[in-house]
């Protein structure tokens, strides 16, 4: 395990320099619930990424955001908001490589009620390894979300979206 999450989180150390903007008007639907996404603005700046995104709760139940612990991640599980790639870990498996948010403002609602919509500026460090591929896709993931339970009851997956945008960028 310890060797698997060696290559597959963001680093401390500080990322290379990217200076890109990219204005994405993205709209996407969750594929068994009613919630709907959207992407804009995805920028790279300073050795951090940032996206403005929204997440609308279409259900007839509240939505409770899945905990969510950058530090302690590794992008190994990750249930918040992150860049996603194609990658390798360390043993040369194919997996999905996420670079997680450290930061949304404002901070999802708990829960967010019924009819409403999340606006918030989601953000996080670009690592230093494994490196952003170049000229290949970049996704973007939304935070996890339960239906109508906060995660400490769910028992199970049931409840739960998880969401990666169906369009992606590439650097």
């Amino acid at each position: 395990m310890a060797a698997l999450l060696a290559g597959c989180g963001s680093s401390s150390a500080r990322g290379p320099a990217i200076e890109r903007s990219f204005d994405v008007d993205w709209h996407d639907h969750a594929t068994v619930q009613p919630i709907q996404y959207t992407a804009r603005h995805i920028v790279f700046h300073d050795g951090r990424w940032s996206a403005e995104i929204t997440l609308h709760n279409g259900t007839a139940k509240p939505l409770y955001p899945a905990p969510w612990e950058p530090s302690a991640s590794k992008g190994f599980v990750w249930n918040g908001p992150a860049l996603v790639y194609s990658g390798h870990d360390v043993l040369g498996g194919r997996r999905l490589i996420y670079v997680p948010a450290d930061s949304a403002r404002p901070p999802m609602p708990f829960p967010l009620p019924r009819g409403e919509t999340w606006r918030a500026t989601v953000g996080g460090k670009v690592p230093a390894k494994p490196v952003l591929p170049r000229h290949e896709t970049i996704w973007l993931r939304f935070s996890v979300v339960l239906v109508g339970v906060p995660f400490a009851e769910a028992v199970g997956n049931a409840e739960r979206v998880d969401w990666i945008s169906e369009e992606g960028i590439a650097l």
